[in-house]
């Protein structure tokens, strides 16, 4: 009945680990530590029963538990009947253990097994009411109005009871909210987003689900949704919203709550808790010193209960040529075949059974040391392979393999003359110059003398000021004393034969520097765009290509086809969509001929009416490409 013994461990601790959260933490604002202290507890939880940990109780204490767990322990988890093996294998700690896996009988019914049967029962039927819950959440998204926002997909919903976020949506009533109101929901619900705020709920449910019989997983999952309200407040407020109007427009939202534990939403029964955390000052260093004293609870009590089997006698159910190897390990680190030899076999065999005697064992343990030193020795013989000094560059046979990348440094280029120079080649640098932030090569200019005569070179100066490409070849050293070829990137392998390791390195970093200079120039166009159409609106709103196909859907306002093409969905009437490209009006004939694959970036901006303090009716679409 080991399993009903360690469930009933990891509720308890999950009980002690809730409760010593709810004393000890609940009240202090470092709400990432908090947040991470309760999935931390939770783990400990699990994992702790399964560790032999030190007893540090004092020898009275512990002297009373064992006499108490040896009248109780049997009658609660009685040991089932098991077949003897006739076969014993006695280690060097002169302990004894069956040789072979003990096999336990049929299946008997008792009341351990009943109540075994009745909680994963539970475990079952709430599992489906959690697929259940999921599934009517997803349509009822599918079926709603997308609007991309700041960072996740604005979901219009008409039956909505009150806003509420999970991944990547959040849901509104818009016949609900007025528009300040609006913005401070938004804020919030972009800090659950923004910070995966809904793992943590559905992790919180499946623990609700796991122990479910267990008072403390509730408790638990109150606690998650508190810490997780109250980061994102105080991350609401630290952008500048007045705490007034704020604890005002809380009060009204918490009402209107009524949506299910797996999303983050407002919350009437948290709401007394909110406003006093909300004018609460910040926690001062000290109290820092509770996070030990709340780990430190939970490890003593697992300490003090959990007593799992010893590793010595978890022998028994592993392979007997494992456990010979233990065995063999236990002893100190000397010469295996004196040991073999003086000390006698690693092992004892007692049977009854004919065939089984001590060289039987003896021997092929000792064949298999000789073998392993044999192996290793072999391995520890030393490398004539010569060893370049700079990542840069590779020996292969008769071959000295080099790089030049947009990222090599000066030092880096004079190592790799030093290198060439002992094999009798001149490396000569005419030119190399770096951007102004000397992240990259700009300009280059490269000649290397081979020993017997002519010479290799190559030159590059970056597009517009850009990096130039990575360039490579080799050298040829000990009876080949020529260049056999340079070449630039991307390199041809079967011209080249550049390693696969410094074309990796080439490959790593040219894409990153020239992804870097594209983004800056990008980065510049749509600053241009939102000063000149940030006033349309509210907002602007940004989108990479994963964005988009992760919020792509037949409703949503913006999606991609399977081609790979955009579509546009204008809402109903008189919803209106105005676009532009690269900061020029296009149309929406013309947006749909582009590719997910050419977009750099996307940025929408809602339509406001500041006269009417409301909608407009029009957003405004920018798709900024490459």
């Amino acid at each position: 009945m080991e399993i009903l013994r360690y469930v009933v461990l990891v509720n308890g601790l999950l009980a002690i680990v809730s409760v010593a959260y709810y004393v000890l933490l609940r009240r202090e604002t470092f709400f990432s530590a908090n947040r991470l202290a309760l999935w931390l507890g939770l783990a400990s939880a699990l994992v702790l029963p399964l560790l032999e940990l030190p007893d540090w109780r004092p020898q009275p204490v512990r002297t009373a538990m064992q006499r108490t767990a040896q009248i109780i322990v049997p009658k609660v988890f009685p040991k089932s009947h098991q077949y003897q093996s006739d076969v014993t294998v006695t280690f060097p700690d002169k302990e004894m253990y069956q040789a072979f896996q003990e096999q336990p009988e049929g299946f008997i019914w008792s009341w351990q097994a009943g109540l075994i049967i009745l909680y994963f029962a539970g475990v079952f039927v709430l599992l489906i009411r959690f697929g259940i819950q999921l599934a009517s959440l997803r349509k009822a998204i599918g079926q709603s109005i997308h609007e991309p926002y700041d960072g996740f997909t604005l979901v219009w919903d008409k039956h909505a009871t009150s806003p509420f976020s999970f991944f990547g949506w959040v849901v509104v009533n818009p016949n609900q909210h007025a528009p300040d109101e609006l913005d401070q929901i938004l804020r919030h619900e972009r800090v659950h987003v923004r910070e995966r705020h809904s793992f943590d709920m559905m992790g919180a449910e499946l623990v609700c689900i796991v122990f479910w019989i267990n008072p403390a997983a509730y408790l638990f999952r109150q606690l998650i949704h508190q810490t997780l309200e109250f980061c994102a407040d105080r991350v609401v407020l630290a952008e500048g919203v007045d705490a007034e109007a704020y604890q005002y427009n809380l009060l009204k939202v918490s009402l209107l709550s009524g949506q299910s534990t797996i999303t983050n939403h407002f919350s009437k029964s948290q709401l007394k808790s909110q406003i006093a955390m909300i004018n609460q000052q910040e926690s001062s260093r000290v109290t820092w010193l509770k996070y030990p004293v709340y780990f430190i609870a939970a490890l003593t009590v697992a300490s003090a209960f959990a007593h799992p089997q010893p590793i010595k006698a978890l022998r028994r159910y592993i392979p007997k040529p494992i456990a010979e190897t233990l065995a063999a390990m236990a002893e100190p680190a000397k010469d295996p075949f004196q040991l073999a030899e003086k000390a006698g076999p690693l092992v004892n065999v007692k049977s009854t059974e004919p065939g089984i005697n001590k060289s039987s064992v003896q021997k092929p343990l000792i064949q298999k040391s000789k073998a392993l030193l044999d192996s290793a020795s072999q391995q520890s013989q030393p490398d004539t392979v010569q060893i370049s000094p700079s990542r840069y560059m590779q020996y292969e046979g008769d071959k000295l393999y080099w790089i030049i990348t947009p990222k090599t440094s000066f030092d880096d280029l004079a190592i790799m003359k030093q290198e060439f120079e002992r094999h009798g080649y001149k490396l000569q640098v005419q030119t190399l110059k770096y951007d102004p932030r000397k992240a990259y090569i700009s300009d280059i200019k490269i000649t290397i003398i081979r020993p017997t005569a002519g010479v290799s070179d190559f030159e590059e100066t970056g597009i517009n000021g850009g990096p130039v490409r990575s360039h490579g070849g080799y050298n040829g050293i000990n009876t080949l004393k020529t260049v056999a070829a340079v070449g630039s990137y991307p390199f041809k392998n079967d011209f080249l034969h550049i390693p696969q390791g410094l074309m990796q390195i080439a490959r790593n970093e040219e894409l990153p520097i020239t992804k870097s200079v594209n983004d800056q120039k990008m980065d510049s166009l749509i600053l241009a765009g939102e000063r000149k159409y940030g006033h349309l609106g509210m907002g602007f709103r940004k989108f990479n290509q994963s964005e988009i196909i992760k919020q792509s859907t037949p409703n949503s306002s913006l999606g991609v086809a399977p081609d790979g093409s955009l579509y546009v969905n204008e809402g109903p009437s008189p919803w209106v969509i105005k676009a532009f490209i690269n900061n020029e009006p296009a149309t929406l004939k013309e947006v749909r001929r582009l590719k997910i694959s050419q977009i750099y970036t996307f940025a929408v901006i809602l339509g406001y009416d500041s006269a009417m303090q409301k909608r407009s009716g029009v957003d405004y679409f920018l798709f900024y490409v490459n």
